[in-house]
């Protein structure tokens, strides 16, 4: 069974399976953070079912790529696509291979929305959901593999959990400047469930943290902040 959602407020269309991955909030929020100019060029690392690039897309036409291991979803990230009448260069690809189908390819923005959890499929049904969230894997290696396609002074956007966040730094430290954190919180006063990163490569300014994007009022209603973002397409 399929639903088709609408994000940023109608402009972009979405084909979901209602039992397969879905987008979230998360991947609005991080396309959000993607500062990009007309026809650059875009590659989301881990694409799922393409919402992010589509995303970004809609504020900004740029030249899409996706990278993604699942056939299942690159027939997905193909038909929104379609959908939304956007042309996206699609790489079946998993990272960790010895043998890299990019090698040499370069990209002024990449963007990714690693795995997130702990175990294997925590709290997942099925294989599809189990593979994208799960992060029993190499994260440095996945960070690596991203700044591996990275023009020089190019940008780099993700989204991950606040409890990693030395470990991330620790990777991304040697070769991005002018890095940017900005925590997310659910509630105002409620320790931050998100943490979108961004740096550029080769850049020398230092790292900046940023006051907390809160997305709901205390009577669980969203934040002005919030609805600008996930409604209206706001970048960051």
């Amino acid at each position: 069974m399929w639903t088709i959602d609408k994000f940023l407020g109608g402009k972009v269309l979405l084909k979901q399976s209602k039992s397969g991955l879905r987008a979230t909030s998360d991947a609005v929020l991080l396309s959000a953070f993607v500062k990009i100019k007309e026809n650059e060029t875009l590659l989301d690392v881990g694409a799922g079912n393409g919402v992010v690039g589509l995303c970004i897309n809609a504020r900004k036409k740029c030249k899409l790529n996706a990278l993604e291991c699942q056939t299942s979803l690159i027939k997905q990230i193909q038909e929104n696509a379609e959908l939304n009448k956007t042309d996206i260069h699609i790489f079946e690809h998993n990272l960790f291979d010895k043998k890299d189908i990019l090698k040499g390819i370069l990209f002024h923005h990449i963007v990714t929305n690693p795995p997130f959890y702990d175990n294997t499929g925590k709290g997942r049904k099925n294989d599809e959901q189990k593979l994208a969230f799960q992060a029993e894997f190499d994260l440095k290696k996945w960070l690596d593999y991203c700044l591996k396609h990275l023009k020089s002074k190019g940008s780099f956007t993700m989204i991950h959990r606040p409890e990693l966040l030395g470990e991330i730094l620790y990777v991304l430290e040697k070769k991005l400047g002018k890095i940017e954190i900005f925590p997310i919180q659910t509630k105002q006063n409620q320790p931050a469930t998100r943490i979108i990163l961004r740096g550029v490569l080769g850049a020398k300014s230092p790292l900046k943290l940023y006051p907390p994007l809160v997305m709901h009022k205390t009577d669980g209603s969203r934040s002005e902040l919030a609805e600008q973002i996930l409604r209206n397409g706001k970048e960051m």
